[in-house]
């Protein structure tokens, strides 16, 4: 930090042998060169980051685990896969990729934010999307609320990767 208003006194007065009032020279202190990162250095964090925000989007939680946030990527990965799970099991649509208009081209990124969960339910979604109950649609929504919460956890984790406060 800069600390260049305030003086900083190194000794009191006092006297010498001659009974003579002397007193210690007094040192400003001047402003510290701030000390930037070299672009090397910042570049490997940016690229280190990265890494870590695609290894946590394509499964979730992974990306604060390489991070050593153990609580948090437990947390995220059991949360996006209850999600998935109960969105697949309530027979929920999965968006194809290409869809005609807006929300279908927003329900595939949506969808597609849960990694690899994605291409897991996609697998296991059989005999195709139920929405014409009430658990359908809910399914639905359950499945876009996985995406988003993985994808806000991705970001997350290059936010701390790149040591910000997140």
């Amino acid at each position: 930090m800069f600390d260049d208003t305030i003086e900083n006194k190194t000794a009191s007065d006092s006297t010498n042998a001659s009974g003579e009032n002397v007193s210690a020279p007094i040192h400003e202190a001047r402003p510290q060169a701030v000390h930037s990162e070299s672009s090397g250095t910042a570049g490997s964090y940016d690229f280190r980051a990265i890494i870590i925000a695609v290894t946590g989007w394509i499964l979730p939680g992974f990306g604060h685990a390489l991070l050593k946030m153990w609580g948090r990527a437990v947390t995220i990965f059991l949360a996006v896969g209850f999600l998935v799970y109960l969105g697949a099991g309530m027979r929920g649509n999965l968006f194809p990729p290409g869809g005609d208009d807006a929300f279908a081209r927003l329900g595939y990124a949506a969808d597609l934010g849960t990694g690899s969960f994605y291409f897991i339910a996609r697998s296991l979604e059989g005999s195709g999307a139920d929405v014409s109950r009430a658990d359908g649609d809910y399914g639905t929504r359950f499945l876009a609320t996985a995406g988003v919460l993985n994808l806000l956890a991705a970001l997350h984790a290059y936010e701390a990767a790149r040591r910000r406060k997140a």
